[in-house]
Formats: C-alpha cells, sequence, structure tokens
C-alpha cells in the first residue's frame, strides 16, 4: 500500500467516526410558557382568544390549555371582558372594534400578568372577486392539467407601509361551508412593496392552484381580506420560513418575534376585515 492510499483511507475512518458522535442538546424542557393567538377584527362577532401551555419538544400529546385565567381587551377608554366558553378559550361579546384603534390584550394567569398590543389599521375596498380555470404542471403525476385560480380586483392605496392577509371558504352546492385557509399554513400574505398603488386589469391572484374538485361548478366562495400591522405580517414571515424551511443550504433558524412582555409566546393581533363573495360558473 503506498502512503497516499494509507493516508486516505485514515482520513475517511477518522470521517466516518466522526459522524457517529452523539451531541446533547439543552432543550430546556423546564421552561414552560403561555401560548396566545389572538385575532380581533371590525367584524361583528366572537373573537376568540385562544391559550395554551408550551410543551416538551419530545411530547406528542396536544398542548395543555390554559384555564381560568383572566382575559381583558382594551383600547384605552374602553375595555371588555373575556369568557371562557372551553379550556383554554376565551371569547369577546359580540363586538365590531373600530379600526384605526390601539388595542392592548392583557392576560393574567397563574399569578403572572402578560399584555400585547397592536395597531387596527384600515384596509382597501374590496371591489370584486372571480374564480377561473388555468392550465399548470401537476408535479405529482408529471404533466399538466387544469387548477382553479382566484383573483381579486381592487386599487391598492399609495404609499408603501400596507400589510394584508387573505383566507376563504367553499360553499359547493347543498353543502355547508368549508375553511379552505384553516391554519397559517393555508394563508396568503403579503406586503404593498412591490404593488404600491397598482390596480391591474386582470385583478391580483391571490389563492392558485386549487384542485379542480374542490371548487366544482355552482360552488359559492367567500373571500376575506385584513388589513393587518407591520408587526404581525413579520411574525407570519418568521412562522412560514421555519415551517417551510428544510432545505441544505437553509441559514439557522431565528426566534420568531412576538409582541408580549413577560416571556409569553405567539401574537397578538388586530385586523380590519372586508370580504366578498362569487359562484363558480
Amino acid at each position: 500500500m503506498t502512503i497516499k492510499n494509507f493516508i486516505i483511507l485514515l482520513v475517511g475512518a477518522f470521517l466516518i467516526s466522526s459522524c457517529t458522535k452523539n451531541i446533547d442538546f439543552d432543550l430546556n424542557e423546564d421552561q414552560q410558557r403561555i401560548v396566545v393567538d389572538g385575532f380581533i377584527t371590525n367584524a361583528k362577532k366572537k373573537h376568540l382568544i385562544r391559550i395554551t401551555k408550551s410543551t416538551s419538544f419530545f411530547e406528542k400529546e396536544a398542548a395543555p390549555k390554559a384555564e381560568n385565567a383572566n382575559v381583558e381587551i382594551s383600547d384605552g377608554t374602553n375595555s371588555w371582558s373575556c369568557i371562557e366558553e372551553n379550556p383554554g378559550e376565551y371569547f369577546t361579546p359580540d363586538v365590531a372594534f373600530p379600526n384605526e384603534k390601539k388595542y392592548t390584550l392583557t392576560i393574567d394567569f397563574e399569578g403572572t400578568t402578560y399584555s400585547a398590543s397592536d395597531y387596527m389599521n384600515s384596509v382597501i375596498e374590496l371591489d370584486t372577486i372571480i374564480t377561473f380555470e388555468e392550465e399548470d404542471f401537476d408535479f405529482e403525476n408529471g404533466g399538466k392539467k387544469p387548477f382553479v385560480n382566484i383573483a381579486m380586483f381592487g386599487t391598492e392605496d399609495k404609499g408603501l407601509g400596507d400589510y394584508y392577509l387573505w383566507k376563504y371558504q367553499v360553499k359547493k352546492p347543498d353543502t355547508a361551508y368549508k375553511d379552505m385557509t384553516p391554519t397559517y399554513r393555508d394563508w396568503s400574505w403579503a406586503s404593498d412593496e412591490f404593488v404600491d398603488g397598482r390596480s391591474p386589469k386582470e385583478g391580483w391572484p391571490i389563492f392558485t392552484g386549487i384542485e379542480t374538485e374542490e371548487i366544482v361548478p355552482g360552488s359559492t366562495v367567500r373571500f376575506q381580506m385584513f388589513g393587518i400591522s407591520k408587526a404581525y405580517y413579520e411574525f407570519l414571515d418568521a412562522l412560514g420560513k421555519q415551517v417551510f424551511r428544510g432545505g441544505l443550504f437553509d441559514g439557522p433558524p431565528a426566534n420568531i418575534p412576538s409582541n408580549f412582555n413577560n416571556g409569553a409566546l405567539g401574537f397578538f393581533t388586530t385586523a380590519s376585515e372586508r370580504e366578498a363573495t362569487t359562484v363558480k360558473d
């Protein structure tokens, strides 16, 4: 064996042994925090504030509910107490919160007070929405097929600094509405960085690539648009980057921002809301 081959074998053996080294991570499992999902709008309804407790990294069960908390929302002049109707689920009275105001959510739980504030921005006028079919490549089957898209029409306000969130539901003939965007993985959100002041004739394509069996002819599509704060947009952006990562060259994960104090996780969101419906031909 030559010296060169011996060195190659020696380096290879070293690399193989290095790959089997055990590394213990400190997951800080003893530090339990509350996790808040609060979303209020200017639509008249009972708004939900959901509060759970954080769990161990290895825990497979659902997060425990944070029960018997005192939950209140204030705009600095008026206040609304929230009632716990289900474990960890606190509802406001049936109220439409006025936009262009700052709201603060306060939670008293197990001897600690947590609070977060968010400003409810107004949102642009929503003219109409349409559905249309368009062929696109189907990666699952390796060929082209028709998909349904949803586009909205409206004029984006001039001046940078607007942020949007969209959701939608579908009611097929003779069925109830189905929420097609039940979690943030399904939502669509954007800033006006590249669309400031525009109003394209073809509309804004918001949801694309929807399976045709999900929106059949005669289906009613209910479309919701929300005007959100920059802070909440950055929260969603950070959340999306954490969830849809996993590539070989991804950078290290960063902490997801929260607007709560005292170590609470999650976000308290305020958003003005507009809605439109259409029926698919």
